[in-house]
């Protein structure tokens, strides 16, 4: 049977991208599936977030959404970081990160070691530091790591971040998480929104595309 490949765009700070992680866990173990990561850098370069009260409020407001839809835990060392003075979010290193655990097979690891770092752990996840102890926790060589960080940092970064913004308007899409198939050269997106909270639905759909691809 052919594997069929999923385009997922995707910000390691966006929280409804957090609500689909259990969805992405999914489609990352599928037997046919190859799920491609585009990072789309919501808060890199100049958009980086200087959280304010209003967007705290904004924030927790979504955040309490997506535990009830989702099950999704979003730990007290989260909300106590998010109430501390000066928090700055910064997609850039991040998406570093990532891109430099792919090159050893973990992007996908990493991704979701990096939101259960800052939406459970309240961790700092833009701080160096941070990254490199979350590589140690998924069992990423470190020294390698750490290499392939600063050479990902160089150029790497932010053509993939550029790449994944053409990609995600060239598929008609505007927000985050957007899922896409290409199929006879035109992208289609897959209605993640419709499977928040419904694994067994999701994996459904999952077979049935893969099905449909063979």
């Amino acid at each position: 049977m052919n594997a069929i490949t999923l385009h997922y765009i995707y910000d390691p700070y966006c929280g409804w991208c957090y609500a689909a992680a259990p969805l992405m866990t999914i489609a990352a173990n599928h037997p046919h599936i190859q799920l491609e990561l585009h990072g789309g850098g919501m808060l890199a370069g100049d958009a980086r977030l200087y959280l304010d009260d209003q967007f705290r409020q904004y924030i927790l407001q979504s955040d309490k959404r997506i535990a009830a839809m989702t099950g999704q835990v979003f730990g007290d060392d989260y909300i106590a970081m998010l109430h501390q003075p000066n928090v700055v979010m910064d997609s850039t290193p991040p998406q570093t990160a990532i891109l430099a655990a792919t090159k050893q097979g973990k992007g996908v690891e990493m991704l979701k070691a990096l939101q259960k770092a800052h939406y459970i752990s309240g961790r700092q996840i833009k701080q160096p530091e941070v990254l490199a102890e979350v590589a140690q926790e998924i069992g990423l060589n470190v020294e390698q790591f750490q290499k392939d960080y600063a050479q990902c940092a160089q150029t790497e970064t932010n053509a993939h971040i550029q790449q994944s913004k053409q990609l995600l308007s060239q598929s008609g899409a505007s927000g985050f998480p957007t899922l896409l198939i290409q199929q006879q050269g035109k992208w289609l997106r897959v209605p993640l929104q419709n499977y928040l909270g419904e694994p067994e639905k999701w994996q459904q759909l999952l077979d049935s595309l893969v099905a449909a691809a063979n």
